[in-house]
């Protein structure tokens, strides 16, 4: 075999790799009958089945926690209201068998948003890109939501201690 025609089959071998990729990797479900547990899992259906959904590499406080209630309020915000569609970008499936991914309300990316305006942690354990510390920064620096109070405990600390 000539070497033009292995880098013609090593193109086309790669045209499909990325395709596989970029098709499987930007594929948004659309989610239905949302219920929300707390500021970083929610009930909801997918493909007609109820399904547990986790929000992919952040943390919020938990429900007895401080800013816990509110937490899942800010959540409440971006989920639900008039026309809104919800999707979702799975990523994958935890050991509580739990659906792991990212929330969309419209273009919005929700896990983003949350930690942008401080309604929850970047999740130091399981963030894979750098745009959630930056959120985590700015939500800081401006002292909202959470970040009001100084002496705010991660969720991750506050569940080894309760």
């Amino acid at each position: 075999m000539n070497k033009n025609n292995q880098l013609k089959k090593l193109k086309a071998l790669l045209i499909i790799l990325l395709l596989g990729v970029s098709s499987n990797a930007f594929s948004l479900e659309t989610l239905k009958k949302i219920s929300i547990h707390d500021g970083d899992t929610i009930r909801a259906f997918l493909k007609g089945k109820e399904v547990k959904i986790r929000l992919a590499e952040i943390d919020t406080p938990e429900l007895k926690q401080d800013f816990g209630v509110e937490s899942k309020k800010c959540l409440e915000k971006f989920l639900y209201g008039k026309d809104k569609k919800i999707s979702f970008k799975f990523r994958e499936k935890d050991k509580y068998g739990r659906l792991v991914g990212w929330l969309y309300s419209g273009n919005l990316d929700v896990n983003f948003e949350m930690v942008k305006t401080g309604c929850a942690w970047a999740y130091e354990r399981y963030a894979e890109t750098q745009k959630l510390f930056f959120a985590q920064s700015f939500a800081q620096r401006n002292r909202l939501g959470l970040w009001k109070n100084e002496k705010a405990i991660p969720p991750w600390v506050w569940r080894q201690e309760n």
